[in-house]
């Protein structure tokens, strides 16, 4: 099958065709009210509305989140039409000439607009439109979207029309809010009723979708470590996006997880029973990831510092005697090797492999700069490149990698199989009984005596299962994970000779990279034994089925955070860059006394200065993009509306339909000129297809006559379940499939409403609807088009920006966060959940701006190509980010308090003068991105060089260090084997990991905005030491040895 259609097969299951049926059985009964004569007269002259929000609102989702939006959308528009009754009221009172008794004829004729009233309800047209804009674009994507839409088309239709009656006619908005509520009570009445869903069920489907790829990634664990790791099939891929799978899936799980508390269902279980096991699985998913981490850490030329040097040739990279740092060696004949003072002894050939290292990277360099550096763009990162080049030769290199790598891999596997397995297998079950949860609900028939065995049965099998899983995990955790220990105990057995045949111990790191493995792998089987647990807690704990009411009243459906996860985030395009849904803003003032001050005047000290200072920031508010747009887009709504505010156009503006014109311009527009672009090109053609359906439904239900409605019913009753099946499946842009039904719709409805009711100025029907339809929809996106390149105009590549340096600012918090709850004596459990909480947001909002940029192909630009790729390599270091300090999170909060102090010690995260480093990077970067402007050409970077200032090798504390918090100074075998010492080399590699990040996030930066401030000279010669130092960054140097 052709890739374009791949999403038909996979969409076409029961349980994925009950919705369709829901909606096309909803939209059927909407149209069946359409077409029958009494309820379209009630309805009035816009009763095919009832049409069109069968389509911008099917009832597809739970009943509950039916009942939120339907509720929202009745909200706006009644609210909308007070709004425009007070317009009318005010346009009357300015008004000269009353006709109480004037004729419909004679008013559509457009003999009473006058000057004073049409101003009037131009304002109201304004203030509600940049209200209504406002909304929609500060909330974004949720369930405040349509309600917008559909207030925005109240107020069009009613103030436009109002203008046109010597009277305040205060019923215009009738017409509108009658169709709605018709549909809105169909909606809910067939949610309930057809295929009824709840969101409890919703959310057990996705828990069990997110469960699904993390037992494909554990099978392709195993596989990849009995796989070679010099072979062509060593490959991470399949294991990275398995677990991106599982990680993609957790947006749409909180969006169905904020609505559980107001959940109706009848089942044993109840819509907070489900609240443990939402938290589980989002530790599983980042465990998930943290054994990724291994393949990363594995060998540290697969993932090289990105260089970028200067295009009259890069200097050479110092060639230096190897220190003793870079490896943990043992003597082999040397008596004095066997105790452990882990000094290191440079081997005779150690010199000649640093070169050949070296002479490596130089042409791999070379190879960079040609490739990466077109003529017209200059070098950056030259200074930290060349740095970074010496601390890779003394620090990151092993003469025997690719055995070591093998060996250690081997090992890895030997003691990781059994326990990866028995994961997988549990897993299968958990998914299994995340299926089963709503199984036995309706058995009446069943005796009491049965449904007590089957439970019995089943609380048996999960038991069962989750001892022989704790069977497995306890025999890897007390035994099997020593397995990598094995190339280290000859140095630590007092027993063993040295010989010459012996192999020196490889270095500390490839045991850490295992560590990191097995404790990732140790904590993903924790929370499976905990997740089967929860499951035998709860089978044991609800044994009958129950009606379960909402926990939360009612009324919270109508109070909604911008902050929430919603459903359908990543599909639509208005999304706040300065936003992250999932994370409330009191979560990032961790810190308490830092706190931001206003450069321009002193705190309030009186009650008026407080008063002022509201006022200035609220004045300041008004500058913000989101109210920028919303005037925008209201000056450009009103402008439309002129036609109908004029005497010499209003007839003819009323006769034609100008409104459909005035909200396509007006929905069309959008705070990002690509996406208003796309939505010119998408609408239009849309627009066109979707009239030839109308044309072929209509033609097809009326042949040559004016209209059958049994013709009508029978297309609607064929044609919706495959519209529907399109509305809801179809993986295109939301907007293009939501215009073409909509457009069809209109077509039928408008000719089907124009032959049976007797209205002025009617469009006609069929082909004369279609190209009315479609001039004016050309007219209103087209408008909407040439003003979106007016000032405020606001790029999509100005979104990605500032959406990057939004996440690095907050990530940077979250580090904070992170690094004093290591440091709190005191800690709270609820911080966990919201550092967690807020990572899973920051990474979900990182994801969703690669669909968000998709329309920057609209935004045409003779000043280049968008470089998309430094953009795109700016995300992937800001996720790999976000998770590495998820895992870093997992590592504090399980450290004992003296294994934590030795970490942050051994880490620097306590160090005043290297945080401040760290800190003065996240800000660097943050603040050059959002605003553009180049970083200085010499910056705190590489902040690896100052992380390994000291080298411990295996040691947990510094032989030269004061206090030892009571841990041992002489390293043992059964140190090694401590779980609190395994925990604490994670940390250690994590925070190796994170400080890499933060150097490659500085370098991807300058890529992107450039550098500033040169000074000639600095960073050509590099010293003996220059790694090392802790004190000034201008060391010692030298120059560069020739090679």
């Amino acid at each position: 099958m052709l890739p374009d259609f791949q999403w038909v097969p996979q969409n076409t299951t029961w349980s994925r065709w009950k919705p369709v049926i829901r909606c096309a059985l909803a939209a059927w009964i909407c149209g069946l009210l359409f077409i029958i004569s009494k309820t379209e007269n009630a309805m009035g002259q816009a009763s095919f509305l009832i049409l069109v929000a069968s389509f911008i609102s099917p009832p597809n989702d739970p009943f509950m989140a039916v009942l939120e939006r339907e509720l929202l959308i009745m909200l706006f528009v009644a609210a909308t039409w007070a709004w425009a009754c007070l317009g009318i009221k005010l346009a009357d009172l300015a008004r000269t000439q009353h006709v109480p008794n004037a004729s419909l004829a004679a008013i559509i004729t457009a003999q009473y607009i006058e000057a004073a009233p049409a101003i009037i309800l131009g304002i109201f047209v304004f203030i509600g439109s940049a209200v209504l804009l406002y909304i929609k674009a500060r909330m974004g994507p949720g369930p405040f979207l349509f309600a917008s839409i559909f207030g925005c088309i109240c107020l069009d239709i009613t103030l436009t029309t109002a203008g046109l009656f010597p009277y305040p006619y205060y019923m215009i908005g009738k017409v509108i809010a009658i169709p709605l509520a018709m549909h809105s009570t169909v909606a809910l009445v067939v949610s309930a009723l057809a295929f009824p869903s709840s969101i409890s069920a919703q959310f057990t489907d996705r828990l069990q979708a997110s469960v699904a790829p993390l037992i494909t990634g554990l099978e392709l664990h195993r596989n990849l470590l009995r796989t070679p790791t010099d072979s062509p099939d060593f490959s991470t891929k399949g294991i990275i996006a398995a677990v991106n799978q599982a990680d993609g899936s957790l947006a749409n799980l909180a969006a169905a997880a904020r609505l559980l508390k107001i959940d109706i269902i009848y089942s044993r279980f109840g819509p907070s029973d489900f609240e443990e096991l939402h938290k589980l699985m989002r530790r599983l998913v980042v465990r998930s990831n943290g054994m990724t981490v291994y393949f990363t850490l594995l060998d540290p030329t697969r993932e090289r510092f990105p260089m970028t040097p200067a295009p009259s040739g890069p200097q050479t990279p110092v060639t230096t005697t190897p220190s003793t740092h870079p490896r943990l060696r043992y003597g082999k004949s040397d008596p004095q090797a066997r105790s452990h003072s882990h000094h290191r002894h440079s081997a005779p050939c150690s010199e000649s492999r640093s070169q050949k290292h070296d002479n490596l990277l130089h042409n791999s360099l070379l190879h960079l700069a040609i490739s990466r550096n077109p003529k017209p763009e200059h070098a950056v990162g030259v200074f930290e490149s060349n740095r970074y080049l010496n601390l890779e030769s003394m620090h990151l290199s092993h003469p025997d990698s690719v055995q070591t790598t093998a060996r250690i891999t081997k090992l890895l596997d030997e003691s990781a199989d059994e326990l990866i397995g028995g994961c997988a297998e549990a897993l299968k079950g958990v998914h299994t009984w995340m299926g089963q949860v709503r199984e036995g609900r309706w058995d009446f028939w069943s005796s009491k005596m049965e449904k007590t065995r089957d439970l019995d049965t089943k609380i048996k099998k999960y038991e069962e299962m989750k001892n022989k899983l704790e069977d497995t995990l306890q025999r890897f955790r007390y035994e099997k994970r020593h397995k990598v220990l094995d190339p280290y105990r000859p140095a630590f057995d007092p027993n063993h000779v040295a010989s010459m045949s012996d192999e020196e111990m490889i270095p500390h790191r490839y045991l850490f990279d295992c560590y990191v493995y097995q404790y990732h792998l140790l904590q993903f089987a924790i929370i499976v034994v905990n997740m089967l647990a929860e499951i035998v807690r709860l089978e044991k704990l609800r044994k009958e089925a129950s009606l379960w009411t909402p926990a939360q009243p009612i009324r919270k459906l109508l109070f909604w955070s911008r902050w929430e996860a919603s459903e359908h985030m990543e599909k639509f395009d208005d999304e706040d860059p300065d936003v992250i849904q999932g994370v409330e803003p009191e979560w990032l003032d961790d810190l308490g006394t830092p706190k931001r001050r206003d450069p321009d005047a002193l705190p309030p000290r009186n009650v008026f200065e407080s008063m002022m200072n509201h006022i200035y920031k609220t004045a300041v508010a008004m500058r913000g993009g989101n109210t920028l747009f919303a005037i925008k887009a209201a000056v450009l709504t009103v402008l439309l509306c002129i036609p109908s505010f004029l005497k010499s156009s209003g007839s003819f503006a009323y006769s034609h339909k100008f409104v459909w014109a005035v909200f396509m311009g007006q929905l069309t527009i959008s705070r990002f000129r690509g996406d208003t672009a796309f939505g010119f090109v998408a609408r239009i053609i849309s627009t066109f297809f979707g009239g030839l359906a109308g044309l072929v439904m209509w033609y097809i239900s009326a042949g040559n006559g004016h209209g059958n409605p049994y013709g009508l019913a029978a297309v609607f009753a064929v044609c919706f379940p495959f519209f529907f099946f399109a509305r809801l499946y179809w993986p295109g842009p939301p907007m293009t499939n939501l215009i073409f039904f909509v457009t069809a719709a209109l077509v039928v409805g408008y000719s089907y409403q124009d032959t049976h009711l007797l209205i002025p100025a009617s469009p006609g029907w069929g082909f004369s609807v279609f190209w009315r339809r479609f001039v004016l929809v050309t007219i209103g996106v087209f408008g909407a088009f040439i003003f979106s390149f007016l000032p405020p105009s606001t790029t999509i590549r100005y979104h990605q920006r500032a959406c990057l340096a939004t996440s690095s600012t907050e990530l940077g918090a979250i580090y904070c966060s992170i690094v004093s709850y290591a440091n709190d004596p005191n800690r709270n459990d609820d911080d966990t959940q919201r550092i967690m909480l807020s990572l899973l947001a920051i990474r979900s909002k990182l994801k969703r701006s690669i669909v968000l940029r998709t329309n920057v192909i609209y935004e045409f630009s003779f000043r280049g190509k968008w470089p998309i790729e430094r953009y795109h390599k700016l995300l992937e270091i800001q996720v790999d980010a976000g998770f590495l300090l998820s895992h870093l999170m997992s590592v504090v909060e399980r450290l004992e308090p003296a294994w934590a102090r030795a970490f942050l010690r051994r880490t620097r995260l306590l160090d005043a003068n290297f945080q401040g480093d760290v800190l003065a990077v996240i800000t660097m970067v943050s603040n050059s991105l959002r605003s553009g402007q180049p970083l200085p050409q010499i910056t705190p970077c590489p902040l690896l060089d100052r992380f390994m200032a000291r080298h411990h090798g295996l040691n947990v504390i510094h032989q030269e260090s004061d206090d030892d918090f009571g841990l041992p100074r002489t390293l043992t075998m059964d140190t090694l084997q401590n779980e609190q010492y395994l925990i604490f080399s994670v940390g250690v590699a994590t925070t190796f990991a994170i400080i890499t990040r933060l150097d490659r996030l500085m370098i991807a930066a300058k890529d992107l905005v450039g550098e500033q401030y040169h000074i000639h000279g600095v960073g050509l010669w590099m010293g003996k030491n220059s790694g090392i130092g802790i004190g000034s960054r201008t060391s010692t140097m030298r120059l560069p040895q020739e090679v």
